[in-house]
C-alpha cells in the first residue's frame, strides 16, 4: 500500500471530520474502518449542538464545545456546497427541564454570553402547549440547534472523498510495528498501512491501542437506545431532560433518547429500552401516547475512566495520536477535536493547552460540561 502522510483508523464523526480538515491542508490521508462507513454511535446519535462562546469558555472541556458550535453553521455550509448534501443544520432551540435552577451553570452561561432565559408556567404554555411542565423548572436557550447525523457523515465522508482521501472499510487492524518511540505501521488482515503519522479515533474501538501505548485511561462502551416516533404534532425545540431528550426532525418525525448501558460490545436493541424510552416521551408529551414507533436502534458510546475524552500525542510515541473517549458529546465537539488535532500536526496555536486532554486523572480535575446530551 502506498505511504501517506496520515493514517486515521476509525471512520466515526471524529475521524472524518479530522480526515476532512488534513486534507484541505494538503495532508494524503487514508482513513480505516473494521466496520461499514460510520454506522455506530455518530450515526445513532441525536445531532444536539448546544450554544457556546469559545473566547469565553472556562476550560477545554467548555472550549471543544463552544469552539465547535462557533464552527458548525460554516462547516454545514461548505459540505453543502462541496456535496449537495444538506446536514439539516439548524438552530431550532431547546428546553432544559431540571428540578431547580443551577445558579453555578447559569453563572457559567452568563460569564460565556450564552443566551437563556428561565421560562414560566404561562410562558411555556405559548412556547410549547403539549409539554407537560409538572413541578420542572425551564430554561430556553434560543441558540441550540441541531444536525441530522447520517445527513452530516455522509456530506462529510464524500467531501472527503473529493478531496482524495482514501476509505479502506472493513479493515480490522490487527498489530501495530514500532521501533523506539516511532510507529513505522499499522498491521491489518489486508496488508501493512504505512504513514508519517498515525491518529485513533476507534471510538471505544481504541482500548488496545491505548493499552498498547501504556496510557492507563481506559475507555469501554456504554450503549445508547434511540427510538423514532411518527407524531402530527407541531414541535419545534429539543426538549432536555437528565440524560434524556426529545428532538423534532421536521416531516413529522421525533428522536427520542438515551439509555446508558454498560453492557460489553453489544449493539443490540431491547424491548425494555423501548418501553423505557417511549414512557419518558409520554411523560414529557402526554400526547406522543397516540405516536407511532417508526423504529429502534442503538450505539456504543466510548466512555472514559478519567470522565474528559483522550485527544493528543501518545506519550509512548512521536507520531501516534488519540481522539476518543467523548462519550455523549462525540458529534457535538467533533470539529473542535479536529481543529486540535489540526493543529497539533501543524504546529499551530489555538490558545489552549493540545496536550490538555492526555493528561492523566490524576493530573487533570475533570470539568463538568455545561450541557450533556
Amino acid at each position: 500500500m502506498e505511504s501517506q502522510d496520515v493514517i486515521i483508523v476509525g471512520a466515526g464523526v471524529i475521524g472524518l471530520n479530522t480526515a476532512y480538515e488534513l486534507a484541505k491542508n494538503k495532508f494524503k490521508v487514508s482513513l480505516v474502518d473494521q466496520f461499514l462507513p460510520y454506522r455506530k454511535a455518530s450515526w445513532a446519535g441525536a445531532g444536539i449542538i448546544p450554544p457556546g462562546n469559545p473566547n469565553l469558555a472556562a476550560n477545554p472541556i467548555n472550549w471543544l464545545r463552544a469552539k465547535s458550535s462557533a464552527i458548525f453553521p460554516a462547516l454545514s455550509a461548505e459540505l453543502l456546497q462541496c456535496t449537495n448534501i444538506n446536514n439539516g443544520y439548524s438552530k431550532c432551540g431547546g428546553l432544559e427541564l431540571t428540578p431547580f435552577y443551577e445558579e453555578s451553570n447559569e453563572l457559567g452561561w452568563a460569564k460565556e454570553h450564552i443566551v437563556f432565559e428561565r421560562i414560566n408556567s404561562l410562558d411555556l404554555k405559548t412556547l410549547n402547549p403539549h409539554l407537560n411542565p409538572r413541578d420542572y423548572k425551564t430554561t430556553y436557550f434560543p441558540e441550540m440547534a441541531q444536525i441530522r447525523n447520517p445527513r452530516h457523515l455522509k456530506a462529510l465522508a464524500e467531501s472527503c472523498k473529493l478531496l482524495g482521501v482514501r476509505f479502506y472499510n472493513d479493515c480490522k487492524i490487527t498489530g501495530i510495528m514500532k521501533k523506539g518511540g516511532r510507529v513505522l505501521g499499522l498491521e491489518s488482515e489486508t496488508g501493512i498501512f504505512t504513514a508519517d503519522q498515525f491518529i485513533i479515533t476507534a471510538g471505544p474501538w481504541s482500548a488496545d491501542f491505548l493499552k498498547h501505548e501504556g496510557i492507563e485511561t481506559q475507555i469501554f462502551p456504554v450503549r445508547g437506545q434511540m427510538l423514532l416516533l411518527q407524531s402530527p404534532l407541531p414541535l419545534k425545540e429539543i426538549i432536555l431532560k437528565d440524560k434524556h431528550y426529545i428532538v423534532p426532525r421536521g416531516e413529522g418525525l421525533v428522536l427520542v433518547g438515551s439509555t446508558e448501558e454498560e453492557v460489553g460490545f453489544n449493539g443490540g436493541t431491547t424491548a425494555e429500552g423501548k418501553e423505557h424510552l417511549f414512557k419518558i416521551a409520554c411523560d414529557l408529551i402526554p400526547e406522543f401516547s397516540n405516536a407511532k414507533i417508526i423504529e429502534q436502534w442503538s450505539g456504543l458510546r466510548p466512555g472514559s475512566s478519567k470522565s474528559t475524552p483522550l485527544i493528543g500525542k501518545s506519550p509512548a510515541s512521536d507520531n501516534l495520536y488519540f481522539a476518543t473517549g467523548h462519550f455523549r458529546q462525540g458529534l457535538q465537539t467533533s470539529p473542535a477535536t479536529a481543529l486540535i488535532l489540526k493543529s497539533i500536526l501543524m504546529h499551530e496555536e489555538l490558545g489552549i493547552d493540545n496536550q490538555y486532554f492526555m493528561k492523566s486523572s490524576e493530573q487533570t480535575e475533570p470539568n463538568k460540561p455545561l450541557f450533556q446530551s
